[in-house]
């Protein structure tokens, strides 16, 4: 999901205050340091609450006591979007939505439209492209429900109770459900399995749910003849236009075979002791309504399923040409790439180092080049767009096409016995002889109902719906999908040992991989044996494990296409393994003793971040909330201040609290 956190904003209980907005330029690292007790760590859980979750963790207190709203602006490629909530203690239910090229921040919200968190959450769901399927191709709720943008929040914030935690490597993985649908999730976010999957796991349980119930239908019809329904339904027509039920009400839809059956019952005995029944006034007009409300439906039935054959087909051409655009938007993206790296580095006036002249023709070239960069970035993000809703739509004609096609045989069905039986009484003119032999066809029928026979038809059904369910489930190739997740997490152990060299980890190259049936990191030494992370020791090594899996983690998500998960990372004390002792007893210090080893490895958190801002060619934001002050950073490139808040400078300015 191409987006990146712009602004934080709060509004002020008091009418008379301005909103207080934290901004960030969405590039490189961006650090807000402070002392304690400023508000920094609630940045986190202002984010969080502001995207949609169930529980706001915002602190009491000051925050809330002096706040009426939270909101964040996320920046898109092609867009900013405002999201805002009201203070839970005012009304957790409302929410705000606002979307436009540029938004212009308002002085309050209490007079804007409002909406509902579930509608937050399913806008969030839409623009991060998640598929409207569960990871079981069903509408199943709970872990095995679709994937939301609720789930993406364990990828995007390393709170300072997690950063250094051996017991937890994800954020909100403590309690089973979501520890479960973490586990769901992690073969959608490596790219092992995508939308198409599930669109094909959703057309196997359709499939699969259909032979259910054939197959349930066959073993009624062993016990009670269930498949005999339509065959009656013939005989009792034809039987009431020869006169042989007079007395009988006409049919329903949920008439069932024991309710024919009761008429049909009598024909003999009526027969018996009437051979010359007087045939009904209207019985052939009826007859002929009958057939021509068959034929109707037919019709009908096999309009829709033309139509939506045509359909189909458009989409799918349709998908393969803008699938064939995207791919190439996406090259010629990937070329202008390098742009914004070289838009930093050229200076409005350059300096010619041969000539000595000045000259702002470079900078203006590649100021071309940027625009050119973003015109093609806006297009695959509305070529994506198209593909989901194309995929979307395709799901829905499919499932149409099996029910048309199922209710199209039973109506022909219907319409190849009414026509022969209509045909046979028009040619005989509803003779004695006739009318004797459908009495003697009834008598067989009925034996041969109440001796439930077997039925070939619905055995071929069965056989042609088992021949499509194994045919999806080799597509679906569950092997394929667990190779694919294996080679991925293989991707993301070798980027966790290279951040975990730059941090000072421990034996760094020692292999690790993340444990997705533990949601924890299993490192393999020399011999063979495998230690979990709460079993290698030291704050250090755990904070620089947490560090390295989430950095090698969004590394990878950069590389999937489409991938669902945003593209920044909060990080809340990453220094608190080792926080320097002269910082940590005076943290308004300006001139830290820089040659301590404590110091040095603070560096190191910081030289690893600014190497994964490099690595992902600066499509990552890292927002790192610390103590420390610029001398720990100093010199490392991406790296910049966004805030200090220090003497008298925090989250909440002092002016809301009178």
């Amino acid at each position: 999901m191409k987006a990146k956190i712009a602004k934080i904003v709060l509004w002020p209980r008091r009418r008379d205050r301005a909103p207080r907005v934290v901004p960030f330029t969405g590039v490189g690292v961006e650090v807000i340091t402070g002392r304690s007790q400023s508000g920094k760590s609630a940045l986190i859980a202002i984010v969080d609450y502001c995207l949609g979750s169930s529980k706001c963790a915002i602190p009491t207190r000051i925050i809330r006591d002096t706040t009426s709203w939270f909101g964040i602006v996320l920046k898109t490629p092609t867009k900013e979007l405002l999201i805002a909530r009201r203070n839970p203690e005012l009304d957790a239910s409302d929410a705000y939505l606002e979307e436009g090229k540029t938004i212009t921040i308002p002085e309050t919200l209490d007079e804007r439209p409002k909406i509902s968190v579930a509608s937050i959450v399913g806008y969030l769901n839409e623009l991060a492209g998640l598929p409207a399927l569960a990871f079981s191709g069903g509408d199943e709720g709970g872990y095995a429900g679709r994937p939301s943008f609720r789930d993406m929040a364990a990828f995007q914030f390393l709170p300072q109770h997690i950063v250094a935690n051996p017991y937890t490597l994800f954020f909100k993985a403590d309690t089973a459900e979501h520890q479960q649908k973490l586990k769901n999730i992690f073969p959608l976010v490596l790219g092992a399995i995508d939308a198409e999957t599930l669109e094909k796991r959703r057309e196997l349980r359709l499939i699969e749910s259909e032979l259910r119930k054939k197959r349930g239908e066959l073993d009624d019809l062993r016990d009670r003849g269930v498949h005999w329904l339509r065959e009656f339904r013939i005989f009792f027509m034809q039987a009431r236009e020869l006169g042989l039920l007079r007395e009988a009400s006409d049919p329903g839809d949920d008439w069932t075979s024991d309710q024919y059956t009761a008429y049909l019952r009598l024909v003999p005995t009526q027969v018996s002791d009437n051979p010359y029944p007087v045939v009904e006034t209207g019985a052939t007009s009826r007859m002929a309504r009958d057939l021509a409300s068959l034929r109707g439906e037919e019709s009908e039935l096999a309009g829709h399923i033309e139509d939506r054959k045509r359909k189909l087909t458009r989409l799918e051409r349709l998908r393969d040409t803008t699938s064939s655009y995207g791919d190439a938007l996406s090259v010629q993206a990937d070329r202008l790439a390098p742009v914004e790296w070289f838009a930093g580095k050229v200076q409005r006036q350059h300096k010619c180092p041969v000539c000595q002249s000045t000259t702002t023709t470079a900078k203006t070239e590649i100021r071309k080049l940027s625009a050119v960069l973003h015109s093609f970035t806006e297009r695959v993000g509305s070529v994506d767009n198209v593909q989901r809703l194309l995929d979307r739509e395709r799901a829905v004609l499919r499932e149409d096409l099996v029910g048309l096609e199922s209710r199209l045989d039973g109506v022909r069905s219907d319409l190849r016995r009414l026509e022969q039986g209509s045909e046979e009484l028009r040619s005989r003119r509803q003779t004695l002889e006739q009318l004797h032999r459908l009495v003697g066809r009834i008598e067989q029928e009925l034996t041969k109902y109440d001796a439930a026979d077997a039925g070939s038809e619905l055995t071929r059904v069965i056989a042609t719906l088992e021949a499509s369910a194994a045919e999806l489930r080799h597509a679906i190739d569950d092997r394929e999908i667990s190779r694919q997740e294996r080679e991925a997490n293989d991707a993301v152990g070798d980027a966790i040992r290279h951040y975990a060299a730059i941090l000072g980890v421990e034996e760094p190259d020692r292999p690790v991989r993340i444990d997705i049936t533990n949601l924890t990191l299993a490192v393999t030494d020399p011999g063979g044996k495998v230690d979990y992370l709460w079993e290698i020791g030291s704050g250090a090594n755990w904070m620089g494990y947490h560090l390295a899996t989430l950095l090698a983690l969004h590394e990878h998500f950069l590389r999937v296409r489409n991938s669902p998960v945003p593209q920044f990372l909060f990080i809340d004390q990453p220094t608190q393994a080792f926080f320097p002792e002269r910082w940590a007893s005076d943290p308004n210090a300006s001139d830290p003793l820089l040659d301590t080893d404590d110091i040095h490895r603070v560096r190191r958190v910081f030289e690893a971040l600014s190497e994964a801002v490099t690595r992902t060619k600066r499509r990552l934001q890292i927002v790192v909330i610390d103590h420390v002050g610029e001398p720990a950073w100093s010199g490392v490139s991406d790296v910049h201040l966004v805030e200090r808040w220090r003497e008298g400078k925090a989250l909440i300015p002092d002016d809301w609290k009178g």
